[in-house]
């Protein structure tokens, strides 16, 4: 897995949609940090703490917060 930096706020963004997308690429890099040292329990982890993050950011988007 790979993720490219994203920070700051894009124009078409609210403040609490640009947090959430942070929160989202924040929990994507620990899954990629647990998935080079897989611990079964580690990587579950990550990955739900990741889906969570990434329906928030959806959630926002769609909404339009």
């Amino acid at each position: 897995m790979s993720t490219t930096p994203v920070v700051g706020i894009r124009p078409e963004e609210s403040a609490v949609a640009a947090s959430a997308r942070h929160a989202a690429a924040g929990s994507l890099s620990e899954l990629e940090q647990a998935w080079r040292n897989p611990q079964p329990d580690a990587v579950v982890t990550a990955a739900r703490r990741h889906l969570a993050a990434a329906e928030n950011w959806a959630d926002a988007r769609r909404e339009g917060a």
